[in-house]
C-alpha cells in the first residue's frame, strides 16, 4: 500500500481511501469526483540497483482517462537499440510492441522488456510484457500456431510511468523465455520476428508536481520485540558437470513477540527454481514455508511444500503439509495433481 511500500515516496493512501469511502457510504462532500482520473508518480532514471530506498521525479495527473493529452509514438523497427533521445521524453501508460512474427514450434512465448540504457551502457528496466502466442487472438480461445507460418501478435506492457533523460536510448529486447518469471514452452523455440512497432504513450513534459498528497499516517504501531530479524538471501549457481542453473531465494521474515499478549510469530520461505538452458522439460519449482506460533511453552508449527515440474503433455503439482504441537507431528497430508498444459 502506498502508505508504507517502498520505494519512497510514500503518500497518505490512508487519508485518500477515508475521502472516498465517506463519499460514497456517507455521502459526505469529500470532493473525490473532480479528481483527476488518473494520477501517475513519473520517475527519473536512476543507476540501476538491486534496491532504491527512493525515486525521485513528481506526480502528474489527468482529467480524463484514456487522456488526449497523451500521444502514441509509433517506432516501426526491428532494431533492439533505438537512436540516442535528442531530448527527454515521459513515457506514461502501457506501452505496446505489435509485431509480425513466426514460429518453428506450434506453441511459443514471447517476452518484451523495455529498458532505459545509459550513454555508459548500464540498462533499467522500464516494462515488460508477456503473451503465449496461442493466445494472440483470444485467451478463452487460444489456437495453436502453424510452424513457420508469419502472423500478427500484440504484447502489452505494464503500466508505467517513466522519464527518460536526453542522451540515454530505449532498447526492446525480445526472447522466448523469462524464466521463472513464466514456465518454458515445453520445446526449445525459435521467432522469426519479420516486423515490429513500439507503441510509446508519451505525455508533455511535467516540469514539477501536477498534483499533491497528504503525508502518511496511521494507526498506533503495533508495539512488538523483534526476536530474529528479517532477512533476505539470492543465489544463483550453475553445476559444471550438468549445466543446470539453480536460482534459491530465501525470505526470513523473522519473528516478533506481542508485548501487549506474548504471542510470537515468524515465517520463513524458500524457493528453488532449476532448469539446464537447454532442455525446457528440466524446470523445476519448489516452495517450503515455515509458519511459527508460541506463547511461554507451548509451540506449533506448519510446514508446507509444493513442487512442480512438467513434461510434454503436462504439469505435475505435488505438495505436503505438516502440523506441529512442539516437535510432535499431529497432521500431515499429500497431495498431486497432473493438469493438462493446453497450449501452455
Amino acid at each position: 500500500y502506498p502508505h508504507y511500500a517502498g520505494p519512497n515516496p510514500a503518500i497518505g493512501f490512508l487519508q485518500e481511501a477515508l475521502r472516498w469511502w465517506d463519499r460514497w457510504l456517507k455521502r459526505a462532500a469529500t470532493g473525490v469526483e473532480a479528481d483527476p482520473a488518473y494520477r501517475a508518480y513519473v520517475m527519473d532514471s536512476v543507476r540501476p540497483a538491486r534496491w532504491h530506498p527512493e525515486r525521485p521525479g513528481r506526480w502528474v495527473a489527468e482529467q480524463e482517462w484514456p487522456s488526449s493529452n497523451i500521444k502514441v509514438e509509433a517506432i516501426e523497427s526491428v532494431c533492439f537499440d533505438q537512436p540516442e533521445l535528442g531530448e527527454a521524453i515521459d513515457i506514461v501508460g502501457a506501452p505496446e510492441l505489435a509485431v509480425r512474427v513466426a514460429s518453428d514450434r506450434p506453441q511459443a512465448n514471447i517476452a518484451v522488456r523495455l529498458c532505459d540504457v545509459h550513454p555508459d551502457g548500464a540498462s533499467e528496466l522500464i516494462s515488460y510484457g508477456l503473451l503465449n502466442l496461442t493466445h494472440r487472438d483470444s485467451h478463452e480461445f487460444p489456437q495453436a500456431l502453424v510452424p513457420g507460418q508469419t502472423f500478427s501478435a500484440r504484447v502489452v506492457l505494464d503500466q508505467c510511468a517513466y522519464r527518460v533523460p536526453a542522451g540515454h536510448k530505449l532498447r526492446v529486447a525480445v526472447s522466448t523465455a523469462y524464466w521463472p518469471m513464466i514456465w518454458p514452452s515445453p520445446e526449445p523455440v525459435q521467432l522469426d520476428l519479420a516486423k515490429a512497432t513500439l507503441k510509446l504513450p508519451l505525455r508533455p513534459l511535467a516540469k514539477g508536481n501536477e498534483v499533491s498528497f497528504p503525508e502518511p499516517e496511521g494507526a498506533t504501531p503495533w508495539a512488538t520485540e523483534t526476536i530474529r530479524p528479517t532477512s533476505s538471501e539470492r543465489h544463483i549457481d550453475r553445476d559444471e558437470k550438468t549445466g543446470t542453473v539453480t536460482l534459491s531465494i530465501t525470505d526470513d521474515f523473522g519473528a516478533v513477540r506481542d508485548l501487549d499478549h506474548g504471542l510470537v510469530n515468524g515465517s520463513i520461505v524458500r524457493e528453488t527454481w532449476a532448469i539446464h538452458p537447454d532442455d525446457p522439460l528440466s524446470a523445476t519449482g519448489a516452495t517450503h514455508w515455515t509458519q511459527t506460533l508460541s506463547r511461554d511453552e507451548w509451540s506449533v508449527r506448519t510446514e508446507t511444500f509444493a513442487d512442480m515440474r512438467s513434461d510434454a503433455e503436462s504439469f505435475i503439482v505435488s505438495a505436503r503439509i505438516e502440523a506441529y504441537e512442539g516437535e510432535k507431528l499431529i497432521f500431515e497430508r499429500d497431495f498431486e495433481q497432473t493438469i493438462p498444459r493446453s497450449l501452455v
